[in-house]
């Protein structure tokens, strides 16, 4: 699959505090973990590169990850609204959180220099988190564009026909439920609703996440007289997906459950149908 500069199309997915890539031949799911150099020298007993200090995200991470969780950030992607964040008492600037993980997928998918890359950023997400992801990624030499998760995830499945779609992402502290309509012109981000992992309003000794959720999915469905009494169906990802699935069922709406994969895969055909 070539872009629109003639270079291969890769789709890096950032939503779900995960990291999946995809590309014309195959697709893989990796983690999206980073770490200072120093750490990783320190455990490895390696020397630090010339320049000093630095973040990374690789194999090497996740092996210091598995042992020392704490010396590592786990989901970088969600400091996109800072100027910059410690992590194991290095200050790294957001753009080199944000460009690490996409530059672990690039590595794996063997892009070059000018290849198209369509990164999926989580749903909720507004212009200042995304305007920031692009830089960080055309730093990075080739020719980002970023898709809100919810867009693709409406069509990561073959058998999706309904014409509206609720697309539930489950990230480590937060859900975002979106509502999302299929016409013939294409795929539209109707509305959107937050449902955070733990709500300081609410007793937090019950674990009520999912059950917000749902009430989300509802009232999304509601506020549109089409969408509530239309055909509808919910598309589940990440770290709640499956009690999301097991609800919708308890309350009679076709449900699924999207697996990592199909979000960047899906990306790539739509990136193809676009051209």
């Amino acid at each position: 699959m070539s872009g629109a500069g003639g270079g291969a199309v890769v789709a890096v997915d950032l939503s779900c505090s995960g990291l999946t890539v995809a590309s014309a031949s195959s697709s893989s799911v990796l983690a999206p973990t980073v770490a200072p150099v120093s750490v990783l020298a320190a455990a490895d007993g390696s020397a630090l590169p010339p320049g000093g200090d630095r973040i990374e995200c690789s194999e090497r991470v996740d092996a210091v990850a598995s042992r020392n969780p704490g010396h590592c950030l786990a989901d970088p992607v969600s400091a996109a609204h800072r100027d910059r964040l410690d992590v194991a008492g290095l200050s790294v600037p957001t753009a080199e959180l944000l460009a690490a993980p996409v530059a672990r997928a690039l590595r794996w998918a063997g892009t070059r220099r000018g290849d198209d890359v369509v990164v999926l950023v989580p749903s909720d997400w507004g212009a200042t988190r995304t305007t920031r992801m692009l830089a960080a990624v055309r730093g990075l030499g080739v020719a980002p564009r970023c898709l809100r998760a919810a867009l693709v995830t409406a069509e990561a499945l073959p058998s999706s026909s309904a014409r509206w779609a609720v697309a539930v992402e489950s990230c480590r502290t937060r859900t975002t439920v979106s509502l999302v309509e299929r016409t013939r012109l294409g795929l539209t981000l109707v509305d959107r609703a937050v449902v955070h992992r733990w709500d300081p309003r609410r007793d937090t000794v019950v674990d009520d996440e999912v059950p917000r959720v749902i009430d989300a999915v509802s009232a999304l469905r509601h506020g549109r007289r089409e969408a509530g009494s239309g055909s509808t169906e919910v598309l589940a990802r990440g770290r709640a997906a499956e009690r999301v699935v097991d609800a919708c069922d308890r309350a009679r709406l076709l449900s699924f459950v999207v697996p990592d994969v199909a979000p960047a895969e899906g990306a790539l055909r739509l990136s193809a149908d676009s051209r």
